[in-house]
């Protein structure tokens, strides 16, 4: 096929923030020659320019943000430098990272009808685009709705029908799945797959889901210091995974088994999908010890606590009278639990975690906290007790400086400005964002802003912390760092509450689970025993990590829920417990 894109030492650096500094280079010297019809994966740690890169493709770098810039790129012949932007939308459709920032539209069937009315299409072949645009990504029922009331996964799946309905010859994805629940990820990798195939379109996926690039790319590549650091097809970048844990960056679980299984027996597997990892080691004897624990049950003896932290009494709260996003929810959370909260997109989630603080007071039942019903509490009262940070940083960044932004939250609580400064520099140690103190937080990556809201409600030490999506955009080594001060503030008693679609992160640092549908809870157990329930995962549209699936196909009576423990189970040793950015063995 040919080259229908060509990028030749391409620079750029964004607006310097004080006049007469240096350009600070984000692309330092980009080759890259992409070919029609091609899959091709970015990925590259945190603030590594791929953002930077997906808008270079369609001209609003540097058209839209200015900046110094160097070297060309060439779009289907066009130079995007040069060519208007709305010109090169019709060569190139781009979905942003955050949908918020594409939809516009009151209902999601005229958000996907938009761009198709833009083409002059005839009604005929814009019903069906639009038809098929929506059962792609799931979204077919909930076509009448606004999409400012869908969640941020149902917004993301809205976002990327609107620019598959309009096929363009050149399809860039910025990190597409982040918050979409397993079945969405695989779902949106197989359609722009199938787009590819049926279409010759070519899609470029910027994405750090390493299992879902390995089985559906071509090829990936891998930006490093402003570079082309790596490129080739997955099974070549992918193995060994030395390099790409050096980099900080997450890579298929059967990957890490492998890389496990030849240090300590000497072989030389290189898997990088799970069948490919079934077929090798079918054969392979099995020792009969049971797994590791990491995740049996509450942290803390929090189960054994005389009163709950919260509880919810038959919570029920809805949106619309036609729609109910949680349904007679009633369950118990103690002082120094740290809990996943599970659900596919649009199960209730965020609104569930939403009335522990206030911002969401209950249609029908109640939340009590250390024994007392919050009905009557103001939200800024109960910020004192619970942090909360939101899914989407932008949601929660205001101040002119980094520093700022951390210094605001102790501030508010009234600490004195000693106190407060204490905290925010050992927040910006703790979170390694020194480098960024003085920097206004809007500049930064989106993976960095994300550092920076959760950083920031980190500083208020509140005695409960609740985050939805808190590694959404992050990378592997940035992902492990938060990781490791969670589970540090929850060893000091600080009770912790996550929402993830990560299945893999939740099943190797989360003790317990709550699993939502449809607004109900299913259950809430031990994380374990939440992915030993097969028949539950199926109905919710969750998926037990890839070594999980894998431990069972091999003939293991009981989950195994990390590397470490299957790669224990075929060495019939112990290793270390866990790998994710080159400091460990095996996750």
């Amino acid at each position: 096929m040919y080259p229908i894109i060509t990028i030749e030492n391409l620079h750029y650096a964004y607006p310097s923030i004080l006049p007469g500094s240096d350009p600070n280079w984000v692309l330092r010297g980009i080759d890259l020659v992409i070919r029609a019809g091609e899959f091709i994966a970015v990925m590259g740690p945190t603030g590594e320019g791929k953002s930077t890169l997906c808008m270079a493709l369609n001209g609003i770098v540097p058209q839209s943000t200015g900046g110094a810039i160097r070297g060309s790129v060439r779009v289907n012949g066009l130079d995007s430098k040069r060519t208007p932007v709305a010109e090169l939308a019709h060569t190139v459709g781009l979905v942003f990272q955050k949908p918020d920032t594409q939809l516009f539209n009151m209902t999601v069937e005229s958000e996907v009808a938009f761009g198709l009315e833009t083409m002059g299409l005839p009604r005929s072949e814009m019903h069906q685009r639009i038809d098929w645009a929506l059962e792609t990504v799931g979204m077919s029922g909930l076509r009448q709705r606004s999409p400012f009331e869908l969640s941020g996964g149902q917004k993301q799946r809205v976002a990327i029908a609107a620019i598959l309905a309009m096929k363009p010859p050149v399809l860039v994805l910025d990190e597409p799945t982040a918050n979409l629940d397993p079945q969405g990820k695989r779902e949106v990798f197989a359609a722009v797959d199938a787009l590819r195939k049926q279409e010759g379109i070519t899609i470029i996926m910027v994405s750090h889901e390493s299992e879902k690039i390995a089985a559906f790319a071509q090829r990936v590549v891998v930006l490093y210091e402003g570079k082309v650091a790596l490129d080739g097809p997955p099974e070549k970048v992918f193995s060994p995974t030395r390099q790409l844990n050096h980099m900080g960056l997450q890579v298929p679980q059967v990957s890490q088994l492998s890389d496990c299984l030849n240090q300590k027996l000497g072989t030389d597997f290189a898997f990088t999908q799970v069948d490919e990892a079934q077929h090798a080691l079918r054969e392979m004897p099995i020792s009969p010890s049971a797994p590791g624990s990491e995740t049996a049950g509450p942290a803390n003896g929090a189960a054994s606590e005389a009163a709950p932290l919260f509880k919810l009494a038959n919570l029920t709260y809805n949106y619309t009278h036609q729609h109910y996003a949680l349904n007679d929810v009633s369950m118990s959370i103690y002082k120094g639990e740290y809990l996943a909260v599970l659900g596919q997109n649009g199960s209730g989630k965020t609104t569930l975690v939403k009335h522990l603080n206030g911002l969401l007071r209950p249609s029908r039942g109640s939340v009590q906290l250390n024994g007392e019903d919050i009905a009557g509490s103001p939200v800024a009262e109960l910020a004192r007790t619970v942090g909360f940070v939101f899914q989407n940083p932008d949601h929660m960044i205001f101040s002119a400086t980094v520093r700022e932004e951390i210094a605001a939250g102790p501030r508010n609580l009234g600490l004195a400005e000693g106190r407060v400064n204490q905290q925010v520099e050992e927040t910006l140690d703790q979170f390694g964002l020194q480098p960024y103190a003085e920097l206004q937080p809007a500049l930064l990556s989106f993976g960095l802003r994300r550092k920076v809201t959760v950083a920031a409600v980190v500083a208020m030490q509140t005695d409960v912390l609740i985050l939805d999506e808190p590694t959404s955009g992050l990378d592997q080594r940035n992902t492990d760092e938060l990781m490791a001060i969670l589970k540090k503030l929850n060893q000091k008693g600080r009770t912790i509450i996550i929402i993830s679609h990560d299945m893999r992160l939740v099943a190797r640092h989360v003790p317990t689970a709550a699993l939502l549908h449809q607004g109900r809870l299913l259950a809430y157990e031990p994380t374990r025993r939440i992915f030993q329930r097969d028949d539950l995962l199926k109905s919710t549209q969750l998926e037990a990590p890839q070594i999980s699936w894998l431990g069972r196909q091999l003939g293991l009576p009981e989950n195994v829920i990390s590397v470490g423990e299957l790669c224990s189970r075929l060495s019939h040793g112990d290793i270390p417990a866990a790998e994710g950015s080159g400091r460990e063995q095996a996750d």
